[in-house]
């Protein structure tokens, strides 16, 4: 008879996601014993069938108890999915979630060293970097022409978000808003702090914005 889902077992996926967090990592099956008040016998006859189930995975870290994607779809943990929206032609919404992501970080794709910085002013709402946003920055010394990054300028003590290309010994720094002009500088002056790797848009009132 193949496994199935029980109350019990479903309640160790939870226990996992828990210590997970708490942890800071996955657990061992000897933590979950413990965590669980249970024998690591027991631990070790429902973990097999979870595994055989799809909803854990053993076999990366030194063993460590990892939740697949349907498993915390199962117990919902993280922050659900619902599919897409269209921002074209209306598409009716997803009811269930597809699937959850644990957290923010593992959806940006957040690695050591990023930060955020919240963006004052109106020059890149060209690419949806509104007055008051936020944005994911990876910490670089150069970027590829066209990429968005924050960029220290001469004679300025601030950072600036902007488009950046360089032209032999020029750097052109380009806004995403026809209202402020490409400025024109040295290259040698130009200092890269990092590259823009996502945008968290917060919730409100929006100005509209027309493209020229």
């Amino acid at each position: 008879m193949p496994p199935r889902l029980t109350q019990l077992r479903l309640n160790l996926l939870r226990l996992i996601a828990r210590l997970t967090r708490d942890q800071g990592g996955p657990p061992s099956a000897a933590e979950l014993a413990r965590a669980a008040h249970l024998t690591e016998a027991t631990i070790s006859f429902h973990l097999k069938a979870l595994a055989e189930l799809g909803l854990i995975d053993r076999t990366g870290a030194r063993g460590r108890l990892i939740l697949t994607e349907r498993a915390r779809t199962a117990i919902q943990d993280g922050i659900p999915i619902y599919g897409q929206i269209a921002a074209g032609a209306p598409i009716l919404a997803e009811q269930t979630p597809d699937h959850h992501t644990p957290s923010l970080d593992q959806l940006l794709g957040v690695k050591d060293g990023d930060f955020l910085l919240q963006v004052r002013g109106d020059s890149m709402t060209g690419i949806g970097v509104m007055d008051g946003d936020y944005v994911l920055v990876r910490p670089t010394l150069e970027v590829l022409d066209g990429e968005v990054a924050v960029v220290l300028i001469p004679g300025e003590n601030a950072a600036t978000l902007k488009r950046v290309y360089v032209f032999g010994d020029e750097a052109v720094l380009i806004s995403e808003n026809p209202d402020h002009p490409r400025r024109t500088y040295p290259a040698a002056d130009v200092h890269i702090q990092g590259r823009m790797v996502a945008r968290l848009g917060l919730a409100g009132p929006r100005p509209l914005t027309r493209r020229v």
